[in-house]
C-alpha cells in the first residue's frame, strides 16, 4: 500500500475508515498547537500562520 492510499479522502485527517496513520496529538505542547502530521513531518506549532492540524483539519493537501 502507498502512503497516499493510507490518507483519508476529504479536508479532514479522518473519514468513516478511521483516523490517518499521520495525525497526533503532541502531549507537551498547548492546546491547540499540539496537532502534528507525521507524513509532513510538521506540527502546529512549526507551520507559518494559521494551522489547524490539532482539530483535524488536513495540511498535507492530498487525497482532496
Amino acid at each position: 500500500m502507498k502512503k497516499l492510499d493510507k490518507i483519508p479522502e476529504g479536508i479532514y485527517c479522518y473519514n468513516e475508515e478511521g483516523v490517518c496513520p499521520y495525525w497526533s496529538l503532541v502531549k507537551d505542547k498547548p492546546y491547540q498547537e499540539n496537532g502534528y502530521c507525521s507524513y509532513l513531518k510538521l506540527g502546529d506549532w512549526e507551520i507559518e500562520g494559521l494551522s489547524l492540524l490539532w482539530d483535524q483539519c488536513k495540511e498535507c493537501n492530498e487525497n482532496l
